[in-house]
This record gives C-alpha cells, structure tokens and sequence, in this order.
C-alpha cells in the first residue's frame, strides 16, 4: 500500500509539474510578439534589492540602454539585443557582471493580470516588467 501510494504522489507531482509547463509556453511570446514588445519601447523593472526601478530602453537598431536612476537619467551602460527565435538575447558593458547578468536571453511570458516575465530557459524567471511606451 505505501509503495503504491508513493507510485501516486510522484505520479501526481510530474503531471501538475508538467501542466505548469504547458501553461507556460502557452503564455510565451512568439518572435514577432517579442520584437513588438521591445524595438522603441520602455520597460521598467522593479529593483531586486531596496527600492527604485531600473529602465530599459530597447531601439530597434539593436541598441539597448539601461538606465538606474529615472526614465530620463543618463544611461548606466549599453550593449546589444537581438532575438535567436524566440528568445530576446542582450549583451551590457559592465552592468550585471557581478550578478551574472552582464549578458542573458530570455523568454518572455504575458501574465495577462501582472507585469510580464523575462523567462530563463531553465523556467526560472530572470526578472519582471512592464512597458512604459
């Protein structure tokens, strides 16, 4: 009885484990979804520690730079976007390094009733956002 209750649990655990992938990739942008989010757009990104925002101005020449203080302030540091299907890969100067987030590529997900997601591939979310302009 309890070899088949443990069968069960593990059983019940993959399925929902696997659905909430399903759901996922069911709310993942495609490429031409993805490009519209970013070329000429704002986002805002809510500080990981304290308080503030970091803001990301994404230019469709692959441009992209990111701001620490206001939507307005000088940049911080710049790099390069671009999309590898459907994944949006950026590269900064200096900004991230220590954090392991000089460079990323990303998913990007729609909560629909929340700001979007910046998805790794390994389903972790890299960070939250929401677009500006």
């Amino acid at each position: 009885m309890k070899i088949c209750s443990r069968r069960l649990i593990a059983f019940l655990i993959s399925f929902f484990a696997l659905c909430a992938g399903f759901q996922v990739a069911a709310a993942t942008l495609d490429a031409n979804a993805a490009r519209n989010l970013i070329s000429d757009r704002l986002w805002q990104q809510p500080q990981a520690h304290g308080s503030g925002q970091i803001y990301w101005s994404w230019k469709s020449d692959g441009s992209v730079c990111l701001r620490t203080e206001d939507k307005n302030s000088k940049c911080a540091d710049t790099g390069h976007w671009k999309l590898e299907g459907n994944r949006v890969c950026y590269d900064l100067t200096w900004w991230g390094a220590s954090m392991g987030r000089k460079s990323a590529c990303f998913r990007i997900t729609d909560k629909e009733k929340g700001p979007y997601e910046a998805l790794q591939d390994n389903g972790f979310t890299l960070f939250k956002f929401s677009v500006v302009k």
